[in-house]
């Protein structure tokens, strides 16, 4: 069985998302044509052998927070990958639909609900947050991260969702206002980036709670419970189906 992503902007080109049973299939110059529609340049098609559809056996392994997430299988591969966990296929058969907060691991479910409050982080929230403690928020996320190494080698805790929490939190500030970013000093490329001290310890918050919540067999109930701490102090605690 394997997994395939959808994010509802950069990487789903077709006229909808399929339904159960639809057969999707990939088409060469619809990418570019997708891309040319949502920055209105040309975008020259560069055909490679790589091109195709990507499907994941484990769907952790997705490298985005997916708007959608599904189950496919009677993949059309494109070639061999012996020792990948995922393939690169011309097309294949959709299973079903199932909760996109799979990509977050068996607990992403909690990761959803401290993504969706980073979507919507308010300055005075960020303030809350950032006039908290983060004493002991280091050293336990440490000791996660280095329990979670001993058997893992790739991706995180709680797959590619801290990449996307980042994006959030900064969207969040930028709804604010652009003087919370600064020009960034180690990139050669002039850029602005999240500079803000309140802020940037509300991310931290956010990366807290979401290793504490969604990668919860690590740490003990305790240490859990003081890495989420400030997260939890702000917003509460999730109240989740089956927990």
């Amino acid at each position: 069985m394997f997994y395939f992503a959808f994010d509802g902007a950069e990487h789903f080109c077709g006229d909808r998302e399929p339904a159960p049973g639809a057969r999707v299939s990939f088409v060469p110059d619809k990418p570019a044509a997708a891309r040319q529609r949502r920055t209105g340049r040309p975008v020259q098609l560069q055909l490679v052998h790589a091109d195709g559809m990507m499907v994941n056996e484990i769907a952790m392994d997705v490298a985005m927070w997916p708007s959608s997430l599904w189950r496919v299988t009677d993949l059309e591969r494109m070639g061999p990958w012996p020792q990948s966990r995922w393939v690169r296929c011309r097309a294949f058969t959709v299973v079903e639909q199932v909760p996109a907060w799979l990509a977050a691991g068996p607990h992403g479910d909690a990761v959803e609900w401290v993504m969706n409050r980073a979507r919507a982080l308010t300055a005075a929230q960020a303030e809350a947050l950032a006039a908290q403690s983060d004493e002991a928020e280091e050293a336990l996320n440490r000791t996660l991260w280095a329990r979670w190494l001993r058997e893992n080698t790739t991706c995180s805790p709680v797959g590619w969702a801290l990449t996307a929490l980042q994006e959030a939190v900064t969207e969040s500030a930028r709804r604010v206002g652009p003087h919370l970013f600064g020009p960034d000093e180690d990139d050669e490329v002039e850029i602005e980036v999240l500079d803000d001290p309140a802020w940037l310890r509300a991310w931290t918050a956010a990366y807290a709670a979401a290793l504490a919540l969604g990668a919860p067999g690590f740490l003990t109930p305790e240490e859990n419970a003081q890495l989420a701490r400030r997260w939890t102090t702000v917003f509460g605690t999730p109240d989740l189906p089956g927990r």
